[in-house]
């Protein structure tokens, strides 16, 4: 599906909104940010571990504990997306590594993710053709909530990896992967499950809570914070090919942009997706008035997607289309 007609459309409309001379200084790879981001986001993951252990032997402080510390795992998906892309650092072997390590932790099969989120970008919000439409059109608040829960998301990345493991792949995913692929993609599902069986094996030989209190329990509750950003990136946004306005750039603080590697930067990471997280700033600086931005933050994006972009509590309403317009289907300020 990721065709070279259809990639190529997308270089010509990116060249309307920004040139080659420009873009080209910012697509550089380096070693240092990469290092640092990951190191400095691994350190943040050390101290809300450090934070849980003390709160062992403080009762109920254990569960905002493990939340906080879930949240700083969840961010772990960040350099998994960016070592997808193969920009996270100059180094092959850097990148590679730092990918599977994210997969592993995270639970997302990382090389098929490279895939899936390469068809992602040459179709992004395009109905039927995006493998990754998050709550397309019509939405509901209960479809919402689903979303945020994760339940979505284990639903989905559990069925990759037990039906890759059994060697099979829906016609749907399998049409952004190369042939050759295929056997590497089914291998890295085996790994997974081997790792994670092995986990358990310890976890009932032993006794041990350790990866329940450190890893496994608070993923499960941190990863919602994780969803609510990926639905503030395209939720409400014209679903078309538009590189202007099927993404959404936030706002936010150097703390939350620090944690998410730049991803607020998400119309600029649309338009060049070879551009490396650590110059998407200078992208924006660039083109970033002929982009969605959006001054709100993530919470007031959340609020503006629940109030405005939602049809209905959990049954669908007709949608109608002037109704739709008069609120804008992108959120701009």
């Amino acid at each position: 599906m990721t065709t070279i007609d259809a990639n190529a459309d997308l270089l010509e409309r990116q060249r309307e909104i920004v040139s080659r001379k420009t873009l080209k200084p910012l697509t550089k790879r380096r070693d240092l940010p990469g290092l640092i981001y990951f190191f400095g986001l691994l350190g943040c993951i050390g101290l809300t571990g450090f934070i849980v252990y003390l709160a062992e032997f403080n009762g109920w402080w254990i569960w905002p504990a493990m939340l906080l510390h879930g949240i700083m795992l969840s961010h772990l998906f960040a350099p998994l997306h960016e070592t997808s892309h193969g920009t996270a650092f100059k180094t092959r072997w850097l990148n590679e590594s730092v990918l599977w390590f994210c997969g592993i932790v995270t639970i997302w099969t990382p090389l098929y993710f490279r895939y899936d989120h390469a068809g992602h970008h040459t179709y992004a919000q395009v109905p039927g053709k995006d493998p990754e439409f998050v709550l397309p059109t019509p939405r509901t608040v209960l479809g919402y909530f689903y979303y945020v829960s994760a339940m979505h998301l284990w639903v989905k990345n559990g069925g990759w990896l037990f039906r890759h493991a059994l060697g099979y792949m829906t016609p749907f995913n399998r049409q952004f992967v190369p042939e050759d692929q295929l056997p590497k993609i089914y291998l890295e599902a085996r790994i997974m499950l081997a790792i994670y069986a092995g986990l358990a094996a310890f976890t009932i030989y032993t006794g041990s809570l350790v990866v329940l209190t450190y890893w496994l329990i608070p993923t499960i509750i941190g990863v919602p914070v994780a969803r609510m950003l990926r639905v503030a990136d395209h939720t409400g946004c014209v679903e078309e090919s538009d590189l202007r306005n099927y993404a959404r750039t936030v706002t936010t603080d150097c703390i939350t942009r620090f944690l998410c590697w730049n991803m607020s930067y998400h119309c600029e990471h649309h338009l060049a997706p070879s551009v490396p997280f650590h110059n998407l700033k200078g992208l924006h600086n660039k083109v970033g008035d002929q982009l969605n931005t959006v001054d709100k933050g993530y919470i007031g994006v959340q609020w503006e997607v629940l109030t405005r972009h939602m049809n209905g509590f959990w049954r669908k309403r007709p949608i109608d289309p002037v109704a739709r317009e008069a609120s804008g289907s992108v959120v701009q300020d």
